[in-house]
């Protein structure tokens, strides 16, 4: 495969992640789950249970996408600088392998609304409860999974602008993605009150303005080469 052709699947499979993630995650974040009301979180469960099973493999699904996504960018850019080829796949690798294992807090809330007979030893409300408290560690999961996003959207920017294959702005763009991120999710952490929401609108804005792009480019153009590489080949 050419360079560019090289560019262009990255293109495609960035694309299909986001797709598949991003339906996954605001269907069980924003549609099914309700901060602090465990009865209406469980009532939106029960309401739709195969649309909420079909967020989880949606989410799955994304995850097999973002390691083929991860492999077809370390074969790009592996020459080019590979110990921060290295740092960008094991990244997407460690995002994807949380994100995996993650899903098991969703379907922990699944089975404890199984209404299978070992749960009779507990009420509804206790069932409840618990479903409810898996919901949280879910979205707890997606914020240790974000930490990895620093160190892959940093790498990936840093290659961006050494390569060459792209424009230089959407490597910068990437590196200030990837500063948000990390600044969203320790924050997060370390003082949950301070001003959360200011904090995930900033992630959300960035990662719009340097995941955006960068997606259309490489769909779109796939990867330059410069004049002196093509003389080369």
């Amino acid at each position: 495969m050419t360079t560019k052709s090289i560019g262009r699947l990255a293109g495609v499979l960035f694309l299909l992640t986001a797709i598949t993630g991003g339906w996954g995650y605001s269907y069980l974040r924003t549609t099914v789950m309700i901060p602090g009301d465990a009865t209406v979180t469980v009532a939106n469960i029960m309401a739709s249970e195969f649309l909420f099973r079909l967020a989880i493999v949606a989410t799955l699904l994304s995850q097999v996408f973002l390691v083929f996504f991860g492999l077809t960018l370390f074969q790009l850019f592996k020459e080019i600088h590979r110990i921060l080829a290295t740092v960008l796949f094991v990244s997407i690798l460690m995002t994807a392998g949380i994100a995996i294992v993650n899903q098991l807090n969703n379907f922990g809330a699944l089975l404890v609304l199984s209404g299978a007979d070992y749960l009779k030893a507990f009420t509804a409300e206790q069932l409840k409860a618990m479903a409810f408290l898996f919901m949280r560690l879910a979205g707890a999961g997606q914020g240790l999974l974000e930490i990895f996003w620093t160190p892959y959207f940093f790498a990936f920017g840093l290659l961006a602008i050494k390569s060459k294959y792209l424009p230089k702005v959407l490597g910068i763009l990437l590196i200030i993605m990837s500063i948000t991120y990390g600044l969203n999710i320790y924050t997060k952490f370390l003082i949950p009150t301070f001003h959360p929401l200011m904090f995930t609108r900033m992630a959300i804005g960035f990662g719009a303005l340097g995941g955006l792009p960068m997606m259309l480019w490489l769909l779109i153009m796939g990867a330059r080469v410069e004049a002196s590489d093509r003389r080369a080949a």
